[in-house]
């Protein structure tokens, strides 16, 4: 399943939490976030490095960035910020 289809399935449950103040990781079966209230892209990017490694593409999908990488399964998904 492309990302597209993976973020698409989100429960509109879901998809209604998406807010600035929080990260969210997109895994194959659950999704869970985090705080990230005021972070500068500095640390947003340290995070990103964290959970995907240093290879990431990122794209843009409901005015949400998202970042994933080619070698995990793993989606970002930051509403906080259209770049990194």
């Amino acid at each position: 399943m492309n990302i597209d289809e993976r973020l698409g399935n989100l429960s509109a449950n879901v998809t209604r939490t998406f807010h600035k103040d929080f990260i969210f990781l997109v895994f194959p079966n659950k999704v869970q976030h985090f705080p990230a209230r005021s972070w500068t892209k500095e640390q947003v990017l340290a995070k990103v490095h964290e959970y995907l490694g240093t290879n990431v593409d990122y794209d843009h999908w409901r005015d949400c960035l998202i970042a994933t990488s080619p070698y995990k399964e793993l989606i970002l998904v930051i509403p906080g910020f259209s770049s990194l």
